[in-house]
């Protein structure tokens, strides 16, 4: 008997560690928006411009292709249909003129984007702001005035709904303007006004 009580004073702790590993926590769940999170976005769409009125004012329609790398700057905070969290992003671009002079615009933008993130939901909507500058051949045509320089500003803004396949992978759309302009480094400056909309797939990463 003696023994049997001292094997079993050297297995309690055995049997406590046990016990103790197996209520332990399941590791947190991943959440795509919180602070430090990356995302990376590829996407397509088309522009179109509104604002046309004559030959020195002509129709700029284009297919547009981006690729964004996104950091999240901080975790979702607020309360009530403002919760969400601010995001960064770096996009390159490349358009293809559709209609009009030229045959493309090139270059790239810093965006500011706030989530609309709330606890549990697949559909987040957000609201997004731009400025760059671009590389172009449609200051070639000397007709137009739109466009007056290879280097151009643009500014931009956006309306988009993100999708949440899983805690990695989303889908979106969006819709947005665009404003190309030279700042009158040129006498050409009218400015190229556009709208239209991308749709965009995206992965989320530590």
């Amino acid at each position: 008997m003696k023994h049997i009580a001292i094997l079993l004073l050297a297995l309690a702790p055995l049997s406590a560690f046990a016990g103790q590993e197996a209520i332990q926590p399941p590791p947190p769940q991943f959440n795509p928006f919180d602070r430090g999170n990356m995302e990376i976005e590829a996407g397509a769409g088309e522009f179109a411009s509104f604002s046309s009125t004559s030959a020195k004012r002509p129709t700029v329609n284009y297919q547009f292709d981006d690729i964004r790398a996104g950091w999240m700057y901080d975790s979702p905070r607020h309360n009530g249909w403002l919760r969400g969290n601010n995001e960064f992003l770096l996009e390159f671009f490349g358009a293809g003129v559709t209609t009009g002079p030229g045959n493309y615009l090139t270059g790239g933008s810093l965006l500011w984007r706030y989530n609309f993130v709330q606890p549990g939901a697949r559909l987040v909507p957000y609201l997004q702001l731009g400025a760059g500058t671009l590389d172009n051949d449609v200051h070639t045509d000397k007709t137009q005035r739109v466009i007056g320089e290879a280097f151009e500003f643009m500014l931009q803004g956006d309306l988009g709904l993100k999708y949440l396949i899983d805690d990695h992978w989303a889908v979106s759309a969006e819709a947005g303007f665009r404003h190309i302009s030279n700042a009158d480094l040129s006498s050409r400056n009218q400015g190229l006004n556009s709208l239209g909309g991308l749709f965009q797939v995206g992965y989320f990463f530590h």
